[in-house]
C-alpha cells in the first residue's frame, strides 16, 4: 500500500506541475453590466435642421485598444461560467482540457484533462486507469478522479483531494495558479504590457472576432498599477514570471462583436522550456459542477503524505 501511495503523491505533484497554466488571478471580480462598444453610438435620427441650426458634431473617435479591452473585462467579467477548451504546451509535452468553470469566487468546476501526449501520462494511469483524469476544482483545492487499480488500493474510493495549500507544501508548480480559469486575467495581462494593439479581424470558432496582441516583459511589471492591476496583482505576477523564468511573455486575446472574450494564448520561454497555453470559451452562464464529491468516497492527499513519510502499509 505504501508503494502505491507514494506513486499516487508523485503522479498528482507531477500532473499538477504540468498543467500549471497562467491563470494566476485569485481576486472575486466587482465589473458588473454590459461594456459600451468600442465606438459611440449612432445618434438617433431627428428631424433635419432648420438652416440656421448648428452643423451635428462628429462622433467620438474610436477607443484606443486598451480603453476597448477595458470595457471586454467588465463586459466578460460580469459573466459567472463559460464551457473552455484548453491546450497546453510545455517542455515537450501537450495536454488537452475540455469542460465547464466558473470564476464568480475562484476557480469552481469541472475538467476532464488528457495527458496521453506528456511524460506524467503513462504514470497516470496508475491512478486514473488511462491517460485521462477528470479533474474537479472547488475554491481551495482540487478533486482527481481515480480508477483501475488505486480504486482497491485506495479502500475503495474513487476520488483523491488536495488542498492548494498542502500541494504547495510539497513544492508543486501552480497551487496558486489552478484557482482560476478567468477568461479576464488573460484581458488584463495584456493591458498591463502597457503596448497592446490591433491585429485584425479573425474567425475563431465560428465567431468573427477582433485580434489584440501584445508582449508583457518583466520591467512592464512594475508600471502595471498603472494599467488595471492591483499591487498585490501585480506583485503575483511578478513572481510568477520569476520562478518560471520568463523574461517576456507574449498575450493574445479575441473578442467578439458582444465583447466577450473567445480565445486567449500566453507563450513564453520557460525553465521547462517553450510553454504555450491556449483557452478558448464559449457558451457564457453554462451550468458548471461545483458541489465536492461525498467524503465518504474521497482520500486525503495530505493523508498518504503522512502514510508515505511514515512508512506506513495500511
Amino acid at each position: 500500500m505504501a508503494g502505491t501511495r507514494n506513486t499516487a503523491i508523485a503522479v498528482v505533484v507531477a500532473a499538477l506541475a504540468l498543467t500549471a497554466t497562467a491563470c494566476n488571478n485569485d481576486e472575486k471580480k466587482t465589473d458588473a453590466g454590459p461594456a459600451a462598444p468600442a465606438t459611440a453610438a449612432a445618434q438617433p435620427e431627428t428631424a433635419a435642421p432648420a438652416p440656421t441650426a448648428e452643423p451635428t458634431k462628429a462622433p467620438p473617435a474610436k477607443l484606443t485598444p486598451a480603453a476597448y479591452l477595458k470595457l471586454v473585462t467588465e463586459k466578460t467579467g460580469s459573466q459567472t461560467s463559460a464551457r473552455i477548451t484548453e491546450k497546453i504546451s510545455v517542455g515537450g509535452g501537450e495536454i488537452t482540457a475540455t469542460g465547464a468553470v466558473s470564476w464568480t469566487d475562484g476557480l469552481r468546476g469541472e475538467l476532464l484533462m488528457d495527458m496521453s501526449g506528456t511524460p506524467a501520462g503513462k504514470r497516470l494511469s496508475v491512478l486514473t486507469g488511462g491517460a485521462t483524469m477528470t479533474a474537479r476544482y472547488l475554491k481551495d483545492g482540487m478533486y482527481m478522479r481515480v480508477g483501475g487499480q488505486a480504486v482497491e488500493e485506495l479502500d475503495g474510493k474513487h476520488w483523491l483531494h488536495y488542498a492548494y495549500a498542502d500541494l504547495a507544501k510539497q513544492g508543486a508548480v501552480g497551487g496558486d495558479q489552478l484557482k482560476n480559469a478567468d477568461p479576464v486575467e488573460g484581458v488584463r495581462t495584456l493591458i498591463a504590457s502597457g503596448k497592446v494593439s490591433e491585429a485584425g479581424q479573425e474567425t475563431v470558432g465560428g465567431k468573427q472576432t477582433t485580434h489584440y496582441t501584445g508582449v508583457l516583459t518583466a520591467d512592464d511589471v512594475a508600471a502595471a498599477t498603472g494599467r488595471g492591476l492591483t499591487a498585490e496583482q501585480a506583485e503575483r505576477l511578478k513572481k510568477n514570471l520569476g520562478t518560471a523564468g520568463i523574461t517576456s511573455e507574449t498575450v493574445d486575446v479575441w473578442v467578439d462583436a458582444d465583447n466577450l472574450v473567445v480565445q486567449r494564448t500566453e507563450q513564453a520561454d520557460t525553465k521547462a522550456g517553450p510553454f504555450k497555453v491556449t483557452v478558448t470559451y464559449s457558451d457564457y452562464g453554462t451550468k458548471v459542477p461545483t458541489e465536492a464529491p461525498d467524503p465518504s468516497d474521497v482520500a486525503e492527499l495530505a493523508d498518504l503524505v503522512k502514510a508515505g513519510q511514515g512508512g506506513a502499509t495500511t
